[in-house]
């Protein structure tokens, strides 16, 4: 089942596109691994899927609902805010920086979604963020607030803090290239159990081999344009495009 559709999706700041006609679909329980340089568009398409930034073109549709607003008559009507973040709630996003809040326990970061906007009552809010704590491996730091964790603790809550809210997608947008390098294994393992479960996920990184070890399959994107869709077996042994054959050459060499 297709559970992201997504067709000529573009944004164009001043005159240039930073996301050039993009068309993907990606079904229920795919892990979509997206690689490419720097600038090349992929931050970009993460924050178009989930209205951070409003395309200047193009659709999204994530479960039957179209992320830009209602069809009526044959007629789009754009969604105000309200409705924009109500559909928003379908899709947790993990960010290269944490966000967390500094004055909140990791338990209390966890809580506050379930709690504020689902309108959960707070005993059960913190239950439900106690068990997403136990997911990525933090009972025990619960009680800490983000200045005595390490970064990628930090990154662990805001990944329990996206799942806590029941999302049908979850997006990752770089989540290990603020992290120390020993610290990036511990967030990859919570990822690869993310992956278990059988959500559905998008993860933009730089982590050739990991996206090669989990991904059902790898975009690589080069000026806002995706250049190749493929298996992870084919993509890293017999890239098409030239350009992703240069790409690999440059990113394995340095690893």
């Amino acid at each position: 089942m297709t559970l992201l559709r997504i067709r000529g999706l573009s944004k164009i700041y001043g005159e240039v596109p930073v996301l050039d006609r993009v068309d993907l679909d990606v079904a229920a329980g795919e892990i979509v691994m997206v690689v490419g340089p720097s600038g090349a568009g992929k931050s970009t398409l993460l924050r178009c899927i989930n209205r951070i930034e409003l395309p200047s073109e193009g659709s999204v549709v994530l479960d039957g609902t179209d992320m830009g607003g209602e069809w009526k008559a044959g007629r789009l009507t754009a969604d105000g805010p309200d409705a924009t973040a109500r559909k928003r709630r379908a899709i947790g996003m993990v960010f290269q920086r944490f966000n967390l809040f500094a004055h909140l326990s990791a338990l209390d970061n966890v809580a506050i979604g379930p709690h504020r906007v689902l309108h959960r009552p707070l005993a059960e809010a913190r239950r439900l963020a106690a068990a997403q704590l136990d997911l990525v491996r933090l009972s025990e730091h619960a009680a800490k607030r983000p200045a005595q964790l390490s970064g990628g603790q930090q990154q662990r809550v805001a990944i329990a803090r996206a799942l806590a809210m029941h999302p049908k997608l979850m997006l990752f947008d770089e989540p290990t290239s603020a992290l120390d390098p020993e610290l990036v294994g511990e967030v990859l393992e919570v990822i690869r159990s993310v992956a278990r479960q059988g959500m559905t996920m998008l993860v933009v990184t730089h982590e050739m081999q990991f996206a090669g070890e989990i991904g059902s399959r790898v975009l690589f994107m080069d000026a806002g344009r995706v250049i190749e869709d493929a298996p992870p077996a084919s993509f890293f042994t017999s890239p098409r495009h030239d350009r992703a054959r240069e790409f690999l050459r440059r990113t394995l060499t340095r690893s």
